[in-house]
């Protein structure tokens, strides 16, 4: 979609009627909203990918906390004699640190703020209308 087909320069404008500038003002207003929604979309499927990578890392490493906690708890109860509980709980112990790995990782990757960039051009954006209104 070319955006700027309908972008006049300051020497037309100024010889435009009040009712053309109108028009003028709306078919620009309509090019910055679809503009806008354009980036909108894009930037929520990032987003959307991101939540979903994140999701999978954290429902992962919490399944694979459990597991590697109810090793632990074998080993433990199998710790009491002293024999080959070593063994089990050495794997116990590693899984719980993949776990962690991931439930870190998976934090990580959880969005922070709601479409930043959207935000960001819609602010300047309002305060570039708002300053050329005036």
């Amino acid at each position: 979609m070319d955006l700027e087909s309908e972008r006049l320069e300051r020497t037309q404008l100024e010889s435009l009627s009040t009712t053309e500038l109108i028009r003028h003002a709306l078919s620009e207003t309509r090019l910055l909203v679809k503009a806008e929604v354009m980036h909108a979309k894009k930037e929520l499927k990032q987003e959307l990918q991101a939540a979903k990578t994140a999701g999978i890392l954290l429902g992962a490493g919490a399944v694979l906390a459990l597991t590697s906690l109810a090793v632990l708890f074998v080993a433990l109860g199998l710790a009491l004699p002293l024999g080959e509980a070593v063994g089990v709980l050495i794997v116990g112990a590693v899984l719980l640190a993949v776990a962690g790995l991931m439930l870190f990782l998976g934090v990580k990757r959880v969005p922070k703020k709601a479409m930043p960039h959207t935000q960001e051009r819609l602010k300047a954006d309002f305060k570039m209308t708002r300053e050329t209104l005036q």
